[in-house]
């Protein structure tokens, strides 16, 4: 095993809302040479290689891993926040033992917003994508909790340039299609 522990440092409320956490723990081993490796791994990531640092999020939670640290926003709580702890802790460990079969991304990739996403989609607001408006479903998409393949309208033939469109952005950003 790479990464044998992590431990929290610092956890306080959230500067950007009280009602969540944030975070910081140090981890048991430097990670500075497999960053290219999670940065392929972790399809949503932003390397810079620079300053040494990925960016990323999962779900709602904003987490910035360093050589030998984590910084973690947004976190719904202790106990949510050890979680996601655990979950890096394992995808570090996973992306080190497959290091051989990834092939390191030094990209640094661009970061997107939801009016991105929207601009790929039909913008009928017809909410059977279980969201009231297209703006309300490409903020779900970014935040992980939505699958592009839930706005049905996209995928109806009278979208068809629409939907190879946003399938071919949406499967260079990393994110799963259909």
């Amino acid at each position: 095993m790479f990464l044998e522990n992590i431990e929290m440092i610092f956890m306080e409320p959230c500067v950007a809302d009280t009602e969540r956490v944030r975070m910081f723990a140090r981890m048991s081993n430097d990670i500075s040479d497999l960053m290219p490796y999670l940065n392929a791994v972790i399809k949503s990531a932003t390397y810079n290689e620079d300053a040494k640092a990925l960016c990323f999020t999962k779900q709602f939670r904003l987490i910035t891993l360093y050589p030998e640290k984590i910084a973690m926003a947004k976190a719904l709580n202790p106990t949510d926040a050890w979680q996601t702890l655990d979950w890096i802790k394992d995808t570090i460990n996973e992306t080190f033992e497959n290091r051989g079969s990834i092939e390191p991304s030094y990209q640094r990739r661009l970061s997107i917003t939801a009016l991105d996403i929207y601009d790929l989609l039909p913008k009928l607001n017809c909410g059977e994508c279980g969201e009231p408006t297209c703006l309300a479903f490409a903020v779900k998409f970014l935040l992980d909790e939505g699958k592009i393949e839930q706005c049905k309208p996209l995928f109806t033939s009278e979208h068809n340039r629409l939907r190879s469109v946003a399938l071919d952005f949406v499967s260079a950003l990393g994110y799963e299609i259909p």
